[in-house]
């Protein structure tokens, strides 16, 4: 078996990839602190540019199964948006005091 055969055609390896490319988004999403969506145009052509063919239906039931459906949150027909799951939550900032008490420590501790 050659390399490049190695998974092609595969329904888990397509799940793979896509995951990939869904986590890869939520993360530029969260970095960039932009919206946890992406037009389904947008979605269908970077998949396409990874040669992953699909059409709306199947990334539908696609994402409707694991693991996709632990990224994605259920897509209505016809919205023509995916959206991504999250914590949509900021994070909780350290108090001022304790960030220079443990900065103190690692410094002592540094010293010895």
């Amino acid at each position: 078996m050659r390399i490049d055969e190695v998974g092609n055609g595969r329904s888990d390896d397509t799940a793979a990839r896509l995951l990939g490319l869904a986590e890869f988004l939520l993360g530029r999403a969260r970095d960039t602190g932009g919206q946890k969506q992406i037009s389904m145009q947008t979605f269908l052509n970077l998949a396409k540019n990874m040669q992953i063919d699909l059409t709306p239906e199947t990334l539908q039931n696609m994402a409707s199964q694991a693991p996709l459906s632990g990224v994605f949150m259920p897509i209505e027909p016809n919205s023509g948006v995916i959206k991504f799951k999250g914590n949509d939550s900021d994070p909780v900032a350290m108090p001022v005091n304790k960030a220079q008490d443990i900065v103190a420590s690692a410094a002592k501790r540094a010293m010895k």
